[in-house]
């Protein structure tokens, strides 16, 4: 196995990136969301309507604000791995006589919602041949206007995106869990244990990824293995509440797998000697206080 350690240093900011779901508005996120332990913050998910318009989410105002206040960049993240029935929409819109047309209405959503980019996290099936060209003229129309466009992606579709379009991205936040899960409930165990990490990095930096571009996605929730056909999504502070002192290992009740306090910090490490940052899926699935994994991720960035 090649090991990922690299010298490149050239970026100063090591970035700590958050997504956080909207799919129920966001009216409430900006009270629980430690908006000063982050520096980008990924509101999940957007995806076009059969006009190529951007779904609008409630309480988004008031979340940029709070961001912004902190000196937090605000995107919109577009897609995740459920299209929510829009995947003949992007399938359209990101053909070569639409996806100009699409690209300027995406900036127009970025600038009134008083964003600072977008992050594509398109995943599977959705990545064909108009891919590249996308990313491109995204790139275009966005950088311009000083606009940052990053992406999700993750190494089992590797192979689907062309090299040729890493350039056009700000930098690129690499799901590095979900190894197994309920789609694989046969093989219970870890999803995503730190050799993933390792061989994630090294798969793009051989598609011609810079280090100083990559984030480690971490996963704020686990997968529990309960029986062959039951494996349900649990978060963090969910597994750790009904399991007193489970945050300090990756695993409960020998049918749950997570990433505890330990496997953060090593991650974090890593990604501070060896990438640009560190991804986090998803904020408001994390404890508080001495138990956040946020919160470890920040104190151990910056020596704390």
């Amino acid at each position: 196995m090649l090991l990922a350690i690299t010298t490149d240093k050239s970026n100063a900011q090591f970035r700590i990136v958050g997504y956080l779901k909207s799919w129920h508005g966001l009216q409430d996120s900006n009270v629980t969301v430690d908006y000063s332990k982050l520096t980008h913050l990924n509101i999940a998910f957007s995806n076009p309507d059969s006009f190529g318009n951007l779904k609008t989410i409630a309480g988004l105002s008031s979340v940029v604000d709070s961001a912004h206040a902190h000196k937090i960049k605000v995107l919109i993240s577009l897609g995740g791995g459920n299209l929510f029935g829009t995947l003949n929409n992007w399938q359209h819109f990101t053909k070569p006589d639409s996806v100009y047309n699409f690209c300027k209405q995406m900036l127009l959503y970025v600038d009134s919602n008083n964003l600072d980019g977008a992050d594509v996290d398109l995943e599977g099936d959705i990545i064909g041949n108009n891919y590249g060209n996308f990313i491109q003229t995204l790139s275009s129309i966005f950088k311009p206007q000083h606009k940052l466009v990053t992406a999700a992606l993750a190494s089992w579709f590797a192979n689907q995106v062309p090299d040729s379009c890493l350039i056009y991205f700000d930098f690129v936040n690499l799901m590095c869990y979900d190894f197994t899960g309920p789609w694989d409930s046969l093989h219970p165990g870890q999803h995503a244990p730190f050799s993933m990490v390792i061989n994630d990095l090294n798969t793009w930096k051989t598609k011609g990824l810079s280090a100083n571009k990559i984030v480690i996605g971490v996963p704020f929730y686990g997968h529990g293995f309960y029986n062959q056909t039951t494996a349900p999504y649990l978060d963090y502070k969910d597994i750790i509440q009904q399991y007193p002192g489970s945050e300090n290992t990756d695993f409960a009740a020998d049918t749950i797998y997570y990433n505890g306090i330990s496997t953060i910090i090593q991650k974090t490490k890593f990604a501070m000697q060896n990438a640009g940052g560190i991804m986090i899926w998803e904020l408001s699935e994390d404890a508080t206080g001495d138990k956040s994994l946020l919160n470890k991720i920040y104190n151990t960035a910056h020596k704390r």
